[in-house]
């Protein structure tokens, strides 16, 4: 098993699992399809990773901003997030642990002060957004590389961010550990707190940028793929 797992290596990158919105075939031409199975404890790291962000699209993406125990803030942006319950209401964010014991400052600073916003993304957002996922020296603001404005809070200290259409104040209720490896998830459950949304003229929705495989996205608006690369740091958020 594992020499077969050793050949599979390498095999599942962007071309091969993304691609373009294009025709569906009709229901009449549904069949059911080969498959070949996989075990995930066996798999190279990084062909799980590509493998799985690559099925679970598309999937909105958390900007996360917290302060640490001085009061310094962090922005941060996280695509493993989705709304948890609504009695009361509640969201998930999962930060994955990078190497060698480091923790990401969103994580630490949700330990140390138990409060969050998550801000959510539009298509105006997206470059901002993608400066953040860089990795800086443990204190630098991220807010300082985007031109982000801060909204300050109701009920939780950190600031929101003024240009999202729709943020959460949160507090944690509890962060969940499963796992010890790089990659192992932290499963940070927040409690909703307040809810900020701007409502258009026209009374509708804002339609959110979601993440695809690979550095690929999509404008939910169009709705239209588009690509973006991230930051070449040695560490990436998810």
């Amino acid at each position: 098993m594992a020499a077969r797992n050793e050949e599979r290596r390498g095999r599942f990158n962007e071309a091969q699992i993304v691609q373009p919105i294009g025709p569906r075939p009709s229901a009449s031409h549904n069949h059911a399809l080969p498959h070949e199975s996989l075990d995930p404890a066996q798999m190279d790291s990084q062909d799980l990773y590509r493998l799985l962000v690559s099925a679970v699209v598309p999937r909105p993406i958390a900007l996360v901003s917290t302060v640490d125990a001085d009061g310094r803030p962090n922005l941060a942006p996280f695509s493993f997030f989705q709304l948890g319950g609504v009695a009361p209401a509640s969201l998930v964010v999962s930060i994955t642990a990078g190497s060698e014991g480091w923790e990401k400052d969103t994580l630490a600073n949700l330990r140390a002060t138990g409060e969050f916003v998550v801000n959510l993304v539009t298509r105006e957002m997206v470059e901002g957004m993608n400066l953040t996922s860089r990795r800086l020296p443990k204190g630098d603001d991220e807010w300082q590389l985007t031109s982000f404005s801060h909204v300050s809070s109701d009920v939780v200290r950190p600031d929101g961010v003024a240009e999202s259409p729709m943020r959460f104040e949160c507090r944690v209720h509890t962060i969940v550990e499963h796992g010890t490896e790089k990659g192992s998830a932290r499963y940070v459950i927040g409690e909703i707190l307040r809810i900020h949304t701007h409502v258009r003229e026209d009374g509708t929705a804002f339609l959110p940028v979601g993440r695809m495989g690979g550095a690929w996205y999509i404008d939910t608006a169009v709705p239209e793929l588009f690509h973006l690369e991230r930051p070449s740091d040695e560490e990436r958020r998810p």
